[in-house]
């Protein structure tokens, strides 16, 4: 009787948790995600959140915090303890990244950025898909965007001022995955 009525119970705990295991992906294709973008760009911006970077399932996880303004973005990535570990510099106009490590970890920023990104110009492309998410993002769908070998998930929304933003914002690729959790955003 008992082995029953534990059968029963896990059975219809499982088959009412069925429904919400299963999130509904919206895919897009690049091309629908470029005409779903808003009209105007920010021509300044902060926003802040937290972040988790993977790469052979050995990562770390922090806090960033990118600022917007004059043709440059300066991003700052902190560890759990608010330590800074880098610090990154796009310059828009030119195309540049800069990387500017912790001074107890120098590295090589050019192997580091192609070993993750393969080539400076994906980052002003993911830069575009985190700071220009587009228009149709839901608490309901997560919606995928496939570019270039990078699979980019969007999920849930948020309202800063008048910048409808997604929750959370991922990036995975082979062996890199990366996850940005948006806290706060001022136009």
């Amino acid at each position: 009787m008992r082995i029953t009525l534990v059968t029963l119970i896990i059975l219809l705990i499982s088959s009412c948790s069925i429904p919400f295991l299963k999130e509904d992906i919206k895919k897009i294709s690049y091309s629908e995600y470029k005409n779903l973008l808003e009209t105007n760009n920010d021509d300044k911006f902060k926003f802040n959140g937290k972040l988790s970077f993977f790469i052979n399932k050995k990562g770390q996880t922090g806090k960033i915090f990118w600022e917007h303004k004059n043709d440059k973005d300066i991003i700052h990535i902190l560890n759990p303890f608010n330590t800074k570990v880098a610090e990154i510099i796009l310059l828009n106009s030119e195309k540049k990244i800069s990387i500017n490590f912790a001074k107890d970890n120098k590295q090589n920023s050019d192997q580091i950025i192609s070993k993750i990104f393969g080539d400076e110009k994906n980052i002003f492309i993911l830069k575009q898909f985190i700071t220009r998410p587009p228009s149709i993002i839901n608490n309901k769908n997560k919606i995928l965007i496939n570019y270039q070998s990078w699979n980019i998930y969007y999920h849930g929304k948020k309202v800063f001022g008048n910048k409808l933003l997604p929750n959370i914002i991922e990036f995975e690729k082979n062996n890199v995955y990366l996850k940005i959790f948006i806290s706060e955003w001022t136009s």
